[in-house]
């Protein structure tokens, strides 16, 4: 339909010129010689001829399909229109008949073989557009609207294709305007007029098929970037959740397997704490599955951090001192202190896996704009510039931190330990 609807604009914007000239070449006759007269209704004729060639190339761009030849669909018209331009041309240079019969035959002419079959075609095409990918797209008033264009096009092609001036031949010679205009008592172009009105309007407001589907690539496009973040959020929270949890669990069955024969009820103890942690694993994993919540829920930030560090301190057996400096102006929504929370459970699982430490510091200062959380270890350490490509662990932090609209820091060199630092604005 895009493709086609330059095509219709051309033949309105002729159809145009050829009416405004109904105007002008009479206003004219009182100023250019005699002989000149004719050549400019000639000029007028071929502009009609011109403006049904292109009706008639629409309708066939809108039946055709896009494996078709363009040279095919418009072939057929401009061979129409040659024939007849040549026809003319023929008739006026030998005056093989008065120059007032042979524009009103050409204009007769150019309406049976252009005017009608292209007004039907149009009509046509405007109804498998309507019943077909309109159609598909579930917006029943621009199909209504096709309708009435296809209708009204249907209505021209008969009105402009078969009632045209009159002529010395069949069916022209009585089946004509001025026969129709006698029979009714209104002039056939008050007619045309109406139609063109209502073609005009029902085809502005199939327009709207183009807004609807731009809204639809739009929810499209909304929709994949939607599904493009939550993939992104799941992979955060499966790795700093699930995996977290699974590798927590690891390190109690590792102290069960060490202490299995030597200590056989803190094995049993340890035991139990790995299969609740399993269990807790798979109710997590559920949640994710079916969507019910976007993670570990974290109501208190400095609870969640404190309950946080004395499970590593147990589940690792290292050093951990867990302080908070300042006054917390008020508590942070969940979403932050669920992702504030996230960045230092992957810091503190970090230090377990890598970092080979004694003690660990997590500090949390409230500031008077700012939030600051601090997780220094003094463990091996390892080169910062090369930790982004280590894993996802890191990555993940970082783009916590973007969502917290805050900076992280990570510092650390071989055998002076790292220091993350976490800055976000409050």
């Amino acid at each position: 339909m895009a493709r086609a609807l330059p095509l219709l604009a051309a033949f309105g914007l002729t159809q145009a010129l050829y009416k405004w000239g109904d105007v002008f070449i009479p206003i004219q006759a009182s100023y250019a010689a005699p002989n000149v007269m004719p050549y400019m209704r000639l000029l007028q004729l071929l502009v009609l001829g011109l403006s049904f060639m292109f009706l008639f190339a629409f309708g066939l761009r809108m039946l055709a399909t896009r494996i078709w030849n363009p040279r095919v669909i418009y072939g057929l018209p401009l061979a129409i229109l040659g024939i007849w331009a040549i026809g003319i041309a023929v008739f006026w240079v030998f005056d093989l008949a008065s120059r007032a019969d042979i524009t009103a035959s050409a204009d007769v002419l150019s309406r049976y073989f252009l005017a009608l079959p292209g007004g039907l075609l149009a009509a046509a095409g405007l109804r498998r557009q309507a019943h077909g990918t309109i159609g598909a797209m579930d917006v029943p008033r621009i199909v209504y609207f096709m309708r009435i264009a296809g209708i009204s096009l249907v209505i021209y092609a008969f009105l402009a294709g078969l009632f045209g001036p009159p002529a010395p031949f069949f069916p022209a010679n009585w089946l004509n305007q001025v026969a129709l205009q006698d029979l009714l008592g209104i002039p056939v172009a008050v007619f045309r007029a109406l139609v063109g009105l209502v073609l005009t309007y029902s085809i502005l407001r199939a327009l709207e098929v183009f807004q609807v589907e731009t809204d639809h690539w739009i929810e499209e496009m909304e929709r994949a970037q939607a599904l493009a973040v939550d993939r992104e959020r799941i992979g955060r929270e499966l790795h700093d959740g699930t995996i977290q949890s699974i590798y927590a669990a690891g390190l109690i069955l590792e102290d069960v397997r060490m202490s299995l024969e030597v200590e056989p009820e803190r094995a049993a103890v340890q035991l139990s704490r790995a299969m609740t942690s399993l269990n807790q694993t798979i109710q997590e994993i559920r949640s994710y599955i079916f969507d019910l919540r976007r993670g570990e829920d974290v109501e208190d930030i400095e609870a969640s951090l404190d309950r946080l560090t004395r499970d590593f301190r147990v589940n690792t057996l290292i050093e951990v001192d867990f302080s908070v400096e300042g006054k917390r102006p008020k508590p942070l929504e969940p979403d932050r202190a669920r992702n504030m929370y996230q960045i230092a459970r992957e810091a503190l699982t970090n230090v377990a896996r890598h970092a080979q430490a004694r003690h660990v510091d997590v500090r949390l200062r409230y500031g008077e704009r700012q939030l600051t959380l601090r997780i220094a270890d003094d463990g091996i350490g390892f080169p910062v510039s090369g930790a982004d490509g280590a894993g996802r662990g890191l990555k993940n932090m970082r783009e916590r931190a973007q969502l917290l609209e805050g900076a992280l820091v990570v510092e650390g060199t071989p055998r002076e330990g790292v220091t993350v630092v976490l800055t976000m604005p409050i």
